[in-house]
């Protein structure tokens, strides 16, 4: 049975042979995920222990921003 994003994909013809689609099954995208569900975890129990509202949206807004820039590829071909 496909998952819920599946059904949506196909649902929405998002077409699953460009390259920024293809980046998301390889192995090293996997790992920079699971790299990066660390990193949110971690920086979850630093804002409940900070507590400071100022300093939870910063880190909340620094942590988005690192997830993109992290995920995004490293090489993307010239077109």
């Amino acid at each position: 049975m496909p998952s819920l994003i599946e059904r949506l994909i196909r649902f929405l013809n998002i077409p699953q042979t460009t390259p920024e689609f293809l980046w998301t099954k390889t192995r090293c995208y996997r790992r920079r995920l699971e790299q990066v569900k660390s990193f949110w975890i971690i920086a979850g129990l630093v804002m409940l222990a900070a507590g400071h509202p100022a300093f939870i949206l910063m880190l909340f807004f620094f942590m988005t921003f690192l997830s993109f820039a992290f995920l995004e590829r490293d090489d993307p071909e010239q077109d």
